[in-house]
């Protein structure tokens, strides 16, 4: 199938012809993955789905927002049984800011890719050496003081540092931490 764009003096502009049979087969594949379903099961399962605006955005620039957005987007394919260009279709619309940039730079480079793919370039990206340090050098030094935080939110940043550097330690290790 042919590119969904053409290039007009460095403008992107959407071909519809070939956005046209790509949305049929996006629906073709949708409405697959239903396939252990009733019709009107997966019916009302479609009409479930978040619109876009409800779906986890990506900017990049905030300490473990890359962590967020994969959870978010992992658990929205997985409650709904969407296929993988059903996720990676609304990228264009997802990332934002400098993770915006970096997306339509990957996206031109290497065409279009799988979830999983996409997944393995935001972590190599964003959760990189430099990425760990600062966040373990910020969890370390952070030391609680009631005169300028809350317990709870102060407790919770933590522990989301910690989720973020280590996605597989078990809640009481994570309270050892502390």
């Amino acid at each position: 199938m042919s590119t969904p764009l053409n290039q007009n003096e460095g403008t992107i502009i959407p071909n519809p012809q070939v956005l046209e049979a790509e949305n049929s087969q996006v629906k073709n594949e949708f409405s697959t993955s239903f396939h252990n379903l009733e019709p009107s099961m997966g019916q009302e399962l479609l009409k479930e789905v978040p619109k876009l605006k409800e779906w986890p955005h990506f900017s990049g620039e905030r300490e473990y927002d890359h962590m967020e957005f994969i959870r978010g987007v992992d658990m929205i394919k997985e409650d709904f049984e969407l296929p993988d260009r059903l996720v990676t279709a609304r990228f264009n619309t997802w990332f934002t800011r400098s993770a915006h940039r970096w997306y339509i730079k990957l996206r031109q480079a290497h065409g279009q890719q799988s979830w999983t793919w996409w997944k393995t370039q935001i972590i190599k990206k964003w959760a990189n050496n430099a990425w760990r340090l600062k966040v373990e050098t910020a969890f370390e030094s952070a030391k609680f003081n009631s005169d300028k935080a809350k317990a709870l939110p102060w407790f919770c940043q933590h522990k989301d540092r910690l989720t973020a550097l280590y996605p597989d330690m078990s809640e009481f290790m994570i309270h050892r931490k502390f």
